[in-house]
């Protein structure tokens, strides 16, 4: 085995093992919230000393915005794949919503960090991962502005419409258990129909039609 053999398999092993300490921590994360767990606890978990946690890991806050941006990284990845398609606003928002909810549904116990990133994780510190952030929420904008031009939606503020949409996606997680008997993907369609309409711009003629 030469040199670059065993320099690459010893980077695969500790990029699982890093993996491995991710996966913990995020458990922990879910069971005990992030502020009341520490390194000792996750040390612990995977069978390392605190010192030997940090050769893999700078500190807790690094490991959740590891474990935010694995999130945050596969959510824009399928928005980048959805803008490519050649289809209708309302049809991107609709296979977004969906996937979202999947993603979310996939990475529970990472994702609840959404619901606190900004009070433990400041954008100065952590700019990598806001900016993804930051990308993925311009898409959403986009569309929905796409779609206010067309005609299609009924929206005074863009991007009033666009928290609202992404605020209530990632409250999912407050309540979904992968134990129960909603799918993710039957909430994902649920609320892209509830979203959607809310957005539609056929509400509005209904109503002045009705008056």
């Amino acid at each position: 085995m030469d040199m670059s053999e065993t320099v690459s398999r010893l980077a695969q092993r500790k990029a699982k093992r890093r993996q491995e300490i991710l996966q913990a921590a995020a458990q922990l994360f879910s069971q005990r919230g992030y502020d009341a767990t520490t390194a000792d606890a996750i040390a612990e978990v995977v069978h390392l000393t605190k010192s030997a946690l940090y050769t893999y890991v700078g500190s807790k806050e690094e490991i959740a915005v590891l474990l935010l941006e694995q999130v945050v990284e596969q959510l824009l990845h399928n928005a980048r794949e959805i803008e490519s398609e050649p289809v209708s606003p309302v049809d991107k928002l609709y296979r977004l919503i969906v996937r979202h909810v999947e993603v979310i549904g996939h990475h529970p116990a990472s994702s609840l960090l959404f619901l606190h990133s900004e009070h433990i994780l400041s954008a100065a510190q952590y700019p990598r991962l806001y900016a993804l952030r930051d990308q993925y929420e311009a898409l959403i904008r986009q569309w929905i502005a796409e779609g206010k031009a067309a005609g299609i939606f009924d929206v005074r503020d863009v991007r009033i419409a666009g928290w609202l949409m992404l605020g209530s996606l990632n409250w999912v997680i407050r309540w979904f258990s992968p134990q129960g008997t909603l799918s993710t993907e039957s909430i994902g369609h649920e609320y892209a129909r509830i979203l959607l309409r809310g957005l539609s711009s056929e509400k509005k003629e209904q109503q002045q039609e009705e008056a």
